[in-house]
């Protein structure tokens, strides 16, 4: 039986003949690109199973929330723990790949979240929210690792954030994050850069592991929480004048290393996208700032600039998209 043809081969064949769009539409049904019956319900079928997990996910919090007053103490964690003791169970029973392998382990994750914060709020143990985030990835870690799941995984890469995003725009006195860092006195930007670098890092590891645990859209949120921290270290570094910290330096040798990589892949757009922004809005902001918006004048300059340097990335991006299919397709 002869493989398909995917999606860039079909593009190319239906812009080598200029066909129109009846003919696109013979060539699909000749080819049979169509997702027939079997593969529509397939995909429904996935995405009510990732629904469902997600649902039980949030039903466990907002059940223990919804019901605070009316459980004891050991009521409230007798809960939270039974679903993790027996999420664990059925992992065991059902390991990964199997579907409710993967949907336990993450359950299991959720769950420990939830018993961190019933924990903190119960005893009032004064740990800050961060902390809570960053506990919560550290213990979830390896159920996330075991489950082989890009959906855990995303959920994973999201919480390890946002508690990293909550220290850097907070950074109180104390902690874990703050004896490792806000002791040494470093600056938000060169926490930001920081926190940055290892997105980029976890970015690289996903392009080695396995594909099923982090594919291509896994990557993509990686490398948007990196680049989305870049740009965020690159404004505050021209806003607050960070002129020795090499902020600014760290922050193009990512964006060099990315951008460099990408072209000797030669099969991922994004990254290049992802570059052309943080470029795009950190030049802007330091347009503005040399300018001083000293009369109207300036404030189109900058208008001009950001329309000029958005247009020409978006034409080099469509460039480069096309003839990376065609060095593929050929």
């Amino acid at each position: 039986m002869q493989p398909k043809l995917n999606r860039s081969e079909l593009d190319d064949l239906a812009g080598h003949f200029a066909l129109d769009e009846p003919g696109v539409d013979t060539l699909l049904d000749a080819a049979d690109a169509r997702p027939g019956r079997a593969a529509t319900l397939q995909f429904l079928a996935r995405m009510l199973r990732v629904g469902g997990v997600l649902s039980l996910a949030a039903g466990l919090v907002f059940f223990v929330a919804a019901n605070w007053s009316k459980f004891a103490v050991f009521g409230r964690f007798a809960l939270v723990e039974l679903v993790l003791v027996v999420c664990v169970i059925a992992a065991l029973l059902r390991p990964p790949p199997a579907t409710l392998g993967r949907a336990a382990l993450f359950l299991a994750f959720i769950a420990t979240g939830a018993l961190l914060a019933l924990f903190g709020q119960t005893y009032q143990t004064g740990a800050d929210i961060h902390e809570l985030f960053l506990a919560w990835a550290l213990l979830g870690l390896p159920l996330i690792v075991l489950a082989q799941w890009s959906v855990g995984t995303a959920a994973w890469v999201l919480v390890l954030n946002t508690a990293l995003v909550l220290f850097c725009g907070w950074q109180p006195a104390g902690g874990m994050l703050w004896l490792a860092l806000g002791s040494r006195h470093f600056q938000t930007p060169e926490l930001v850069i920081g926190i940055a670098w290892l997105n980029v890092l976890l970015w690289f590891a996903g392009e080695y592991f396995d594909p099923a645990a982090a594919p291509r859209w896994v990557r993509h949120l990686v490398l948007s929480c990196a680049f989305a921290f870049g740009t965020w270290a690159g404004i505050a570094a021209v806003v607050d004048d960070v002129a020795n910290s090499g902020v600014g330096f760290l922050l193009i040798v990512a964006m060099v290393l990315a951008f460099s990589y990408a072209q000797y892949q030669r099969r991922d757009i994004y990254p290049l996208a992802v570059v052309m922004g943080t470029f795009i809005i950190v030049s802007a902001v330091w347009l503005g700032k040399v300018t001083e918006f000293h009369d109207e004048g300036t404030l189109l300059l900058l208008a001009l600039w950001l329309i000029g340097t958005s247009t020409a990335a978006g034409r080099l991006l469509t460039v480069t998209a096309r003839r990376w299919r065609g060095e593929a397709a050929a």
